[in-house]
């Protein structure tokens, strides 16, 4: 029994020292530092509207009215389902839509029956791909080499021509092993007016 009370006081003293010496809170210090002014006692430091004011302070402090500025009139003021409305038939801003005017050749009812038939039927469609793509390098060829000439003489970083410099190498090879792997793409209209 006395074990029990001498381990109960020990604990209620040391709770009560931790308790006192534990760091106060600035509330606490501020409600002390109160509680000494009024009963006499001089305290120094800073004022009390710096003391119980957060840090940083959530709005700098200025004797100047806030001054807005209009913003200015971006376009007409439309709702939602007015421009809706307006964009119905597109942004007349955009540019052409250019639609390919070729139609992909199906494969008849015979070729799907037979799988060789069929075979022919992806090489035709292989070799019309091949040959468009040869034919688009040589239109694209030319422009790209004079869009990279122009580059140079507005003195354009050199990164960024280099970039250009790689998609014409990139066209050249895929072109010229195009034209290796498929010689009949050369006899069948393809130029080689884009490789040097």
């Amino acid at each position: 029994m006395k074990t029990i009370f001498i381990a109960t006081a020990i604990t209620v003293t040391t709770g009560l020292i931790v308790w006192q010496c534990w760091p106060q809170s600035e509330d606490a210090k501020t409600q002390q530092q109160t509680t000494a002014t009024s009963s006499g006692a001089v305290v120094s430091g800073k004022p009390e509207r710096e003391r119980t004011a957060s840090w940083p302070p959530p709005f700098p402090e200025s004797n100047e009215e806030r001054k807005f500025v209009p913003l200015l009139p971006t376009g007409p003021q439309l709702s939602a389902a007015q421009s809706l409305v307006a964009t119905r038939d597109g942004d007349p801003r955009t540019p052409p839509m250019e639609h390919n005017q070729t139609t992909q050749e199906l494969p008849s009812a015979a070729e799907l029956t037979d799988p060789k038939a069929y075979q022919q039927y992806e090489s035709r469609q292989s070799a019309r791909l091949y040959a468009a793509y040869v034919q688009a390098a040589d239109e694209e060829l030319p422009r790209l080499r004079e869009a990279i000439a122009r580059a140079r003489d507005m003195g354009i970083a050199a990164a960024d021509i280099a970039k250009g410099e790689e998609k014409l190498r990139r066209i050249t090879a895929m072109q010229r092993q195009l034209l290796n792997e498929h010689p009949e793409l050369q006899n069948a209209g393809a130029t080689k007016t884009g490789l040097k």
